[in-house]
């Protein structure tokens, strides 16, 4: 090959990239401009419902009593059945009150030599108060006859005393129920030895037609729900609690809120809030874990928004698009509060009036134009809340 065809094969070459380089700037030159975005766009109007703030909870009975002895001795027998209902005053266990009854009948007859001892000197005082009158005997005589029979009415008194106080432990021997409620499984059985004040209990006695929810909230988020009660008119009125279960059901009966404690805890920095809840059926029991939902007193106007059309920052923070009077769009922050159905109800941050972006977000930036396809009300079924 000559260097002359030799050159001519590389400038062949660069002519033919040339006119393909300059067919491509020409191509893209001629490529029209992107048109606006399309938008579906939600009319922003109160929703009216009555929210509600889930909290975890733990049933905790709202009556329990541990039975214990009073006095020391032999348990004879029990006399309830295990897991049975039992009134207050209902005898449980009976402990054997051979010394106990002894211990009565010699207060009885202690208390029986006293009252001999008080008339006797009774009648003495009475018959030198008589004497002294028509000056037979002295006055030191028939003060000694007084102190006497004063004397007697004290020891009567000591007597009776111990009388009563052997019928009190007597009647400990019978262990009473303390209040009504539910028996528990028995510790003892008969024979065994009890003790007065001993540390273990014979059984627990748990009253369970109504019980206690315990929810732990944060003192910050205590705080926020009681601001929001006091906006409320009726201050006085009763808030309901309803609960789900640990299978997820819905508990059939509704309770109400009972109290908040006034003291954060130390370890937790949280509060305990108490619901009383009905238990006609013994369903709930006492440490059961379940998820409690506290209702506002009444329903209100709060602005909701689809979740699908709130986005959010790479630090978290919520936001969403809106479309002005010049179909322009505007990048709004915006504070959520609780979540309803697939919405979320915003708190601050919109207006009632204002056209919210509901599609096509993820092409959505802040001040471009978009055109609007249709707009709706938030209206729908997947925006309400359970009154």
């Amino acid at each position: 090959m000559s260097l002359l065809n030799s050159l001519r094969l590389p400038l062949g070459l660069l002519l033919s990239s040339s006119l393909l380089l300059g067919c491509g700037e020409q191509t893209v030159e001629q490529r029209p401009a992107p048109g606006p975005i399309h938008v579906d766009v939600l009319n922003l109007t109160p929703t009216t419902l009555r929210l509600t703030t889930e909290l975890p909870g733990r049933i905790a009975a709202f009556k329990q009593a541990e039975v214990r002895p009073q006095v020391t001795g032999i348990l004879k027998s029990r006399l309830y059945k295990e897991g049975s209902q039992v009134k207050a005053g209902d005898v449980l266990y009976e402990i054997d009150p051979t010394t106990y009854q002894s211990n009565v009948n010699s207060a009885q007859a202690q208390l029986a030599k006293a009252l001999t001892s008080e008339e006797t000197n009774r009648k003495t005082t009475v018959r030198y108060q008589q004497l002294l009158k028509r000056k037979l005997t002295s006055q030191q005589i028939f003060d000694d006859a007084d102190a006497a029979y004063k004397e007697a009415q004290a020891e009567v008194a000591i007597r009776q005393a111990e009388l009563n106080y052997a019928n009190i432990e007597l009647s400990y021997t019978k262990i009473k129920a303390p209040i009504s409620g539910q028996a528990g499984l028995s510790l003892v059985s008969e024979g065994s030895l009890l003790t007065a004040e001993q540390s273990s209990y014979l059984t627990t006695i748990v009253q369970t037609a109504n019980v206690y929810v315990d929810m732990q909230q944060s003192s910050l988020a205590i705080t926020k729900i009681r601001k929001e009660f006091s906006t409320f008119k009726d201050k006085n009125a009763e808030i309901p609690v309803s609960i789900t279960l640990e299978d997820g059901s819905i508990y059939e009966e509704a309770g109400h809120l009972e109290f908040s404690d006034t003291l954060v805890s130390d370890s937790t920095g949280t509060i305990t809030l108490r619901a009383i809840i009905p238990n006609p059926d013994n369903i709930l029991l006492t440490g059961m874990y379940v998820r409690a939902h506290i209702s506002m007193p009444e329903a209100r106007g709060y602005l909701v928004v689809p979740q699908s059309a709130v986005v959010r920052s790479q630090s978290g923070e919520p936001s969403v698009f809106v479309v002005n009077q010049n179909n322009k769009t505007l990048r709004k922050p915006v504070v959520l509060g609780n979540e309803v159905g697939n919405g979320w109800v915003v708190k601050e941050g919109l207006i009632s009036g204002e056209q919210v972006v509901i599609n096509n977000i993820i092409n959505m930036k802040n001040d471009i134009t978009v055109v609007v396809d249709s707009s709706t009300d938030n209206t729908t079924p997947a925006l309400t809340s359970e009154e």
